[in-house]
């Protein structure tokens, strides 16, 4: 069968194992067959979607990266995919998707590439709306304008480029585990398999403890939230780490030049003062 074959290095963040990607490629030039290799996908989504023109035009293509629902829904929510598209993703360790790549046939034997040169590491949430059901707390939890509504009432992922660089905060407080972040370490956060991490076991604690005043609790729980309190917790936490990383970074722009150490050294005091307010100059 003829199918055309991308493969995302995730080159700005290192998500995918360069092994892993070497080896993929060796098969295919081993077999003669074609392949358009994207440094990193998520960067070329929002700086050179131009570039991935034939990806988003592709009725029938295998893409390999990282987590297969994460690339789909990148794609997806790019607005530029075809209508009826049999495109398939797989991460690139996949067996089922090694198997599938031994019976291609290409086009063009030659290997292209699409190179993302902007410094920008491409670290934004991607909506999966198989699952969204609406809820809009990504929207009221996030700080960073990062999302709005269309008119429609569907939120959308409207300034990415806001988003504070290893924040998944939003992610944890979906309830629907609709939000991904594709270069994030844990799962399902990028997009894989499995359930959020809470620490809260229910059948060690009716084994342990007695069941009603364990159901109680539980039903307690859930009046106040839809979300374990850990989540919540882990949520708040990321959420304000960024924001104190912001207010650093807007406390370093507004600094004076004076040449001590006040800068880099928040302990140190200088006393100086800036000349024509005759003010703190804020550099303490």
């Amino acid at each position: 069968m003829t199918k055309k074959i991308f493969i995302c290095g995730c080159e700005k963040d290192g998500k995918i194992e360069k092994k892993s990607v070497d080896r993929l490629i060796q098969s295919l030039e081993e077999k003669n067959i074609g392949y358009t290799y994207i440094e990193d996908l998520c960067g070329s989504v929002l700086k050179s979607p131009d570039d991935l023109e034939s990806l988003y035009t592709a009725e029938d293509a295998l893409v390999f990266g990282c987590q297969s629902r994460a690339m789909k829904h990148l794609i997806d929510n790019s607005g530029r995919k075809v209508e009826d598209s049999k495109t398939e993703y797989f991460h690139v360790d996949d067996e089922d998707g090694q198997k599938l790549v031994q019976t291609v046939k290409t086009d063009n034997p030659k290997a292209l590439k699409i190179k993302y040169s902007d410094e920008w590491k491409p670290w934004y949430p991607v909506i999966d709306y198989e699952r969204c059901n609406g809820c809009r707390k990504c929207l009221n939890f996030c700080l960073f304008s990062v999302y709005s509504v269309e008119d429609d009432g569907s939120v959308v992922v409207s300034a990415s480029a806001n988003c504070k660089d290893m924040c998944p905060a939003c992610a944890r407080v979906c309830p629907q585990n609709a939000i991904i972040f594709p270069k994030h370490q844990e799962s399902p956060i990028d997009g894989g398999e499995g359930e959020m991490q809470t620490g809260d076991n229910v059948l060690e604690q009716i084994q342990n403890d007695d069941v009603y005043s364990v159901l109680s609790a539980r039903r307690s729980n859930f009046k106040t939230s839809l979300l374990k309190k850990e989540q919540i917790k882990m949520a708040e936490e990321e959420k304000r780490a960024c924001c104190a990383g912001a207010e650093k970074e807007e406390k370093k722009e507004e600094a004076c030049d004076c040449d001590c150490d006040c800068k880099t050294d928040e302990s140190v005091d200088c006393g100086c003062k800036d000349e024509k307010s005759e003010k703190d100059c804020g550099c303490k």
